[in-house]
């Protein structure tokens, strides 16, 4: 008897954390179905990879999620490429830098529509499609529950996203599991671009130290493991959030 491979689907599977994930994953046998945006090369190089491993197990699809119209196309692509899902990992974000005076609405609707609307439609869209025990794992973050100065629509968008996932995990309930992480400093200065902001949250974080992507894909593997975790934010923060 064989067993049917599992199907998985990642936002902003160019970005760091998103491959790393992609990788993890794909190491215990699922197959990707692998959003990128404008990283395009990046994604493509990610599927050669994949697929030189195990042919066919990985597929792109490019997508602007800030665009309603984009996130239906890529809805739609995807019901039409796979018959079913095991779990949707939303993990696209933008983390603009704003004090109150430089937001715009443009600026507002673009992070809201990216951390927020588009998680929220792809798990609508392809509800039909997730089987039962499916699960759906949001990328949070820390600074969705405690604030952080000059990111006043990133906080906002991110704890509105957490509230989502708690609500969905209420409204999906028994069928299908819905959980996030929430990182705190993960990534190195190469990564974030900004040495101060990432200096200071070391020095508020008692673990002291940068918690790198494994951290965050064994958060994911243990929400994708335990059958009996629902509508929980796991905080992957060295300790920030106690601070």
């Amino acid at each position: 008897m064989t067993t049917q491979t599992k199907i998985a689907l990642i936002t902003g599977a160019s970005q760091r954390l998103g491959r790393s994930v992609a990788e993890a994953l794909h190491d215990r046998g699922w197959n990707l179905a692998l959003h990128c945006h404008r990283s395009t090369e990046a994604l493509a190089q990610l599927m050669l990879a994949f697929n030189g491993q195990r042919e066919g197990s990985a597929h792109g699809f490019q997508a602007d999620l800030a665009k309603t119209s984009d996130v239906r196309r890529m809805i739609k692509a995807l019901s039409e490429h796979y018959p079913a899902f095991d779990l949707i990992i939303n993990n696209a974000a933008v983390f603009p830098e704003t004090g109150l005076e430089d937001i715009s609405p443009e600026l507002f609707d673009n992070t809201m529509a990216i951390n927020l609307k588009a998680p929220l439609m792809l798990c609508q869209g392809l509800l039909p499609q997730l089987n039962t025990g499916a699960s759906i794992i949001n990328f949070c973050d820390i600074f969705g529950q405690i604030p952080l100065a000059r990111h006043v629509v990133y906080s906002a968008s991110k704890a509105a996203l957490i509230m989502a996932t708690k609500s969905l995990a209420m409204d999906l309930a028994p069928r299908i599991r819905v959980n996030g992480v929430a990182p705190g400093a993960i990534l190195s200065p190469a990564d974030t671009h900004d040495d101060a902001m990432l200096t200071s949250l070391l020095t508020k974080t008692p673990l002291g130290r940068l918690g790198g992507e494994a951290a965050i894909v064994q958060a994911v593997e243990y929400l994708i493991d335990n059958p009996y975790v629902t509508g929980q934010i796991l905080p992957i923060d060295g300790g920030l959030s106690i601070s």
